[in-house]
């Protein structure tokens, strides 16, 4: 039996004895599903490594890539995967937290890359007016004041497997679980609909994003910035590696994470920031 061995990724969401489906495949992810709706990936090595997802090296991943066929079973066992003729197992757990504290919103000023609904990223991060942006500040308002926040205006909007309105929300929430005040408030938990609610307003794969984001856990990329961010060190490589990620989906995670970064400082406005 051919082994393949992740060199670091997540835990998994699902017992032994799961068994899952392949759900879709691309050059650079391998998507495969539950029963339940939820996604796994494996990622090509260079492109980070979603939440719920395992990745491997180039080689690896094209061979794991021709096993999996379409009416082929992976199991779940031992926290990794069987199937006909292979196994997958990973090495260690990667961090998909972001860090707590007061974090500047990055200077964006000379990224002209396309967000998917409101234009150049450089200048679409001035224009906190614009009604997407307004909608997901003022939902957070609601949610901050204790009232459940009405995304339907936001998520599933805008084209791709991950639409630019569920970036945008999974950039303000890396920015809102940076936050210890909010963390004190345990408010988390009421942010987003659950998991089955969410399938039916976005694709699968962006409701795995969300997922994940609603319960502080991001993609390695995201969680790399906001590192970088929280350190005061130089960000460009990160935000560049972030931007590639996807054909706006980083730009939209950009707008989105600069926007909840500047909600913290109007709903905390005697706090430290830096």
């Amino acid at each position: 039996m051919d082994l393949f061995l992740a060199p670091g990724g997540s835990g998994l969401p699902f017992p032994d004895g799961s068994e899952l489906r392949l759900h879709s495949r691309f050059t650079h992810a391998i998507n495969v599903t539950h029963a339940s709706g939820r996604l796994f990936t494996f990622h090509r090595y260079g492109k980070g490594c979603s939440p719920t997802g395992w990745i491997f090296y180039n080689d690896d991943f094209d061979k794991i890539n021709r096993f999996i066929a379409a009416d082929s079973t992976l199991n779940v066992k031992d926290r990794g995967f069987t199937g006909r003729g292979y196994s997958l197992r990973n090495r260690r757990r990667l961090n998909f937290n972001v860090p707590e504290g007061e974090i500047a919103p990055p200077d964006l000023h000379r990224f002209t890359n396309p967000t998917g609904l409101l234009g150049p990223l450089n200048e679409a991060v001035n224009q906190q007016d614009h009604p997407l942006l307004k909608l997901l500040t003022h939902q957070l308002d609601r949610w901050l004041a204790g009232y459940r926040p009405d995304w339907r205006g936001l998520i599933g909007l805008g084209p791709g497997l991950t639409p630019s309105g569920d970036d945008m929300l999974t950039g303000a929430l890396a920015a809102l679980y940076s936050n210890q005040q909010l963390l004190a408030l345990n408010r988390y938990p009421s942010i987003l609909p659950d998991f089955q609610s969410l399938l039916t307003l976005t694709t699968s794969v962006s409701c795995s994003y969300l997922d994940s984001a609603a319960r502080g856990q991001f993609s390695t990329p995201l969680v790399r910035l906001m590192g970088r961010l929280a350190h005061s060190r130089d960000s460009e490589t990160a935000i560049r590696d972030l931007l590639d990620h996807g054909h706006t989906s980083g730009a939209d995670t950009l707008l989105g994470l600069v926007t909840g970064l500047r909600w913290l400082r109007k709903a905390f406005p005697g706090a430290n920031h830096a």
